[in-house]
């Protein structure tokens, strides 16, 4: 065998695959701001300045939007955007080199592209006008340097000295949010917050010729933790924790844009909002707090993993991948050692003062329901346990084989099963369309369904088929057919129509059981997160680990952190390598008890270390309890705790009815108050089972907006609200 090297070097990447990097790392207008203004703020920490950043929008009707971000910092020449913006990688920003800057991996400013055509424009200290361009393309174009004059000077915006300007002429799928939440939101962005506070931000609207300095709106709040951690394992590596308690509970945001939860900064870039455990983001009582955890060893284990894979180096078991998600959407890798360990000591100070939340609301409250009241919210629950189990079992895009969810049939009227699907050569795959005919009454038995698959590398037994009644699903209507692999491809397809409806799958192919798991290169599970239900036999959990790591069946450490006693696992914790799939396997059981939770199971084998969320849902209606209680929740009128429906009769809404709690509550007999507390109740129900829907298929809802969203929830709410107001108003007064 010849194992003489004739070849060494680094892969490349064509523009396809860079442009879809890109737009998994800029998926808006928001990211875009992020990077320029941080790119601008980085400057400023560099070589000082004024600190001056300013963001223009121009909105077009019929044409493309613009948006720019504009400092006044050093300027780049040619060179420098040649170097630093027509390729990706490479450590330019100079967080390398010790400077307290965010920037690492030099993408940002080229990954803004996947948005629409970029120009940088920029005045450097050598007195000349430099200009480049990429395209939505990935294409870079380099302009020759100019004398700077007035009229570039006006035109670009920098009057006098240095600068820089970028543009983004947006693409046609991108839009500008109207003024007043556009100011919102960015007042918002976490990873702005010190920037706006710190330096002058100033939002220009160029089609109304207004400006304002945009800020993170003051937040109100009491000292509740301040402590300096030592991390266990990282011996000598220190963080700084202030955790306050806020006046007011924060609503629920966006991760992106919420006021609450504890900033994690490294130096001086911060990097996420968190409330470090999956149940505490969801525990209203934990959305009380809000802080900062200020870490530079953070920067350091960034800098030595980037170091280290420079030299060719392999990474150490302490910093075994980057902790910080380089594409910046994650925050912190949540499965890095420092990660876990950093935030274990943070959660044994944050606990208690959300158990301490809980306790003392439950102290405030007080007893609000007549008896007759709760004759009427014990039918009200009755009601709610026999709608959510019955839309729970006519799921009618269920097959037992199929993994699509109802939802997307109850919004669109048809479902295509599967959606995506993996296939070994000459092994083949049922699929099936279904149609609802109350939603497509031109469409019944008989009808042609036109099957085509995307190239040869795949093969349908049938061309044509037709729709035929289901044989147990009343309105619905079906067509079934066969599709076989032929040979391996990443990716193809079969697209599906049937008169008006469009619809297809995406299909990937491998030529071996093995090429299935070719990817997998370290400790991992087979997803990112589990779902069980209690009182079922469980959920399978499956880990996954190359034959590089486990040459020999070898025992994990498995523990999940954060649900107590109510999730469990079970089975042989043995990993074994499969030498023909060229991995090894462990697979477990999770178990849940009769209670929600919801935590973070990891599994650990030697120095390796994988994690996933887990939780536990009750089935849908099961124990459904709606109480009235004394209690304020902001804007929200109402919260599910579990399958407890609490209405927050402080809200303002429902005050004006329900009258005063000296006066023992006596508007709660009126007929205003029972119709409201109909509409809430019905409101809860519907959002619940939306919420449901989201859980169990979140690719159903990937690209659905706000209408196809609001359609189905209220399709629910036609069927439900009907009930509630029968049950709430029998005689209609």
């Amino acid at each position: 065998m010849n194992t003489h090297t004739t070849l060494r070097k680094n892969l490349e990447a064509d523009r396809r695959t860079i442009l879809q990097n890109a737009k998994m790392a800029i998926r808006d207008i928001f990211d875009a701001f992020i990077e320029l203004v941080t790119n601008a703020d980085d400057r400023y920490q560099i070589v000082g300045g004024s600190g001056r950043i300013e963001i223009e929008v121009q909105r077009h009707r019929g044409a493309r939007s613009k948006i720019r971000v504009r400092d006044f910092a050093d300027g780049m020449t040619q060179g420098t955007m040649d170097q630093k913006l027509s390729r990706l990688g490479g450590r330019e920003s100079g967080l390398a080199e010790g400077e307290a800057v965010r920037g690492t991996n030099s993408r940002g400013a080229k990954d803004i592209a996947s948005l629409g055509h970029v120009m940088f424009e920029s005045i450097a200290g050598d007195g000349q006008y430099h200009r480049c361009d990429i395209s939505p393309f990935m294409e870079y174009v380099s302009y020759a340097p100019m004398l700077v004059t007035d009229d570039i000077r006006a035109q670009i915006g920098i009057e006098e000295g240095t600068g820089t300007r970028v543009t983004i002429e947006l693409n046609d799928d991108q839009s500008i949010p109207r003024h007043d939440n556009l100011i919102k939101k960015l007042s918002q962005l976490v990873s702005l917050r010190d920037i706006l506070n710190q330096r002058e931000v100033v939002l220009k609207d160029l089609n109304r010729q207004r400006d304002l300095q945009i800020r993170t709106p003051p937040i109100r709040g009491s000292d509740r933790v301040k402590a300096r951690l030592e991390i266990p394992q990282f011996p000598g590596t220190m963080a700084k924790l202030t955790i306050r308690r806020a006046q007011k509970r924060f609503k629920r945001e966006h991760a992106r844009f919420r006021l609450g939860g504890i900033l994690i900064k490294s130096r001086h870039a911060i990097h996420e909002a968190t409330y470090f455990a999956p149940e505490l983001e969801a525990d209203p009582h934990a959305a009380r707090f809000y802080g900062r955890l200020v870490c530079p060893a953070l920067d350091d284990l960034s800098n030595d993993f980037d170091e280290r894979f420079t030299q060719g180096l392999e990474p150490t078991p302490e910093n075994p991948r980057p902790i910080i998600d380089p594409a910046r959407r994650g925050g912190l890798t949540r499965d890095h050692p420092f990660v876990q360990a950093l935030f274990g000591e943070v959660l044994k100070r944050f606990r208690p003062l959300v158990a301490e939340e809980r306790q003392r609301e439950e102290s405030e409250r007080a007893m609000i329901e007549s008896r007759a009241t709760r004759k009427r919210l014990n039918k009200l629950e009755k009601a709610a346990l026999e709608f959510m189990e019955k839309l729970g079992q006519d799921d009618p895009a269920r097959e037992p084989e199929d993994r699509v969810p109802g939802s997307g049939f109850v919004r669109a009227g048809y479902v295509l099963s599967p959606p995506f699907c993996q296939l070994l050569v000459g092994h083949s795959r049922r699929f099936m369309l279904q149609v609802l005919q109350e939603t497509w009454p031109e469409l019944d038995a008989g009808t042609t369904v036109e099957v085509t698959c995307q190239d040869d590398t795949i093969a349908a037994s049938k061309r044509f088929a037709t729709l035929e009644p289901h044989p147990t699903k009343e309105g619905v209507v079906r067509a079934t057919w066969k599709i076989t692999a032929k040979s391996q491809t990443l990716t193809t397809g079969v697209k599906v129509r049937c008169g008006p409806i469009s619809t297809d799958a995406v299909i990937e192919v491998f030529a071996s059981e093995a090429d299935r798991y070719a990817q997998i290169d370290r400790l991992t599970f087979q997803r990112r997160r589990y779902t069980v239900k209690t009182g079922t036999k469980g959920k399978t959990i499956r880990i996954l680990a190359p034959l590089s790591l486990v040459a020999e069946p070898a025992v994990l450490d498995i523990a999940i952190g954060g649900a107590g006693r109510h999730l469990t696992v079970h089975g042989d914790r043995r990993i074994k390598p499969i030498p023909r799939l060229g991995i090894a396997t462990c697979e477990l059981k999770l178990r849940a008890s009769d209670k929600e939770a919801s935590g973070t199971m990891t599994a650990k084998l030697d120095s390796a270390t994988a994690s996933a969320e887990v939780r536990s849902v009750l089935p849908a209606g099961a124990g459904i309890q709606i109480k009235l209680e004394d209690i304020d929740h902001g804007n929200q009128r109402y919260r599910w705790q579990q399958n407890v429906l609490e209405i927050a009769t402080r809200h303002p809404s429902l005050r004006r009815y329900l009258g005063d709690k000296d006066d023992g509550f006596p508007g709660q007999e009126s007929i205003h108050f029972r119709l409201l507390l109909a509409e809430i109740v019905s409101d809860a129900v519907c959002n619940k089972m939306m919420s449901r829907n989201v859980d169990e298929a979140p690719e159903e809802y990937d690209d659905a907006d706000w209408d196809l969203y609001y359609a189905e929830y209220s399709k629910y709410m036609t069927l439900f609200l009907p009930i509630a107001h029968r049950l709430q108003s029998p005689d209609g007064s």
